[in-house]
């Protein structure tokens, strides 16, 4: 396993140890959960060749949320990841928002630490779609304002549940 993975593990690895030690206003959200956002998938572009990939696993209430957020892109030339804290799940009819705060990111040039993302997420069921956005474009709890694209492989899971 090259450096570069070792780390993008390492770093997803102490984000999931930080969930575990949230505080207590993260625990009545998890008391009471409404949306569940799960899965992984890619979306390649041709023009030029570059493969996203999402992965993200993440619950909330509406008003907030916790899990995390992971995003790569590769192409030719580089690979770049960033790992976030989500503070936001939101039903949004048949899609769900996810937003989150970047903790760590390594040649990422969409985002970097301390960034808040957007991730909206359609679960078609068989064609998911999901749209993205970083910086000064998001808002918490809000929707990417950019377009959605088909997954091209990959699922995401949109559950809604019901509160304890």
């Amino acid at each position: 396993m090259n450096k570069t993975w070792r780390t993008v593990i390492g770093t997803l690895t102490a984000a999931l140890a930080m969930l575990g030690t949230t505080g207590a206003a993260t625990a009545t959200v998890q008391a009471a959960p409404h949306v569940a956002v799960l899965g992984s998938a890619k979306f390649d572009t041709h023009d030029p060749y570059s493969v996203f990939e999402f992965s993200v696993h993440a619950r909330g209430d509406g008003r907030s949320g916790t899990g995390v957020l992971w995003m790569s892109h590769h192409n030719d030339e580089s690979v770049g990841w960033m790992v976030a804290r989500v503070d936001c799940v939101r039903p949004v009819g048949a899609r769900a928002v996810v937003t989150a705060v970047v903790s760590d990111a390594q040649d990422f040039a969409p985002a970097a630490p301390g960034d808040r993302v957007a991730l909206t997420v359609r679960d078609n069921g068989v064609k998911d779609t999901l749209s993205v956005a970083s910086r000064e474009q998001v808002r918490t709890c809000h929707m990417s304002p950019e377009p959605e694209f088909p997954i091209t492989r990959g699922d995401f899971r949109v559950l809604r549940l019901h509160p304890a």
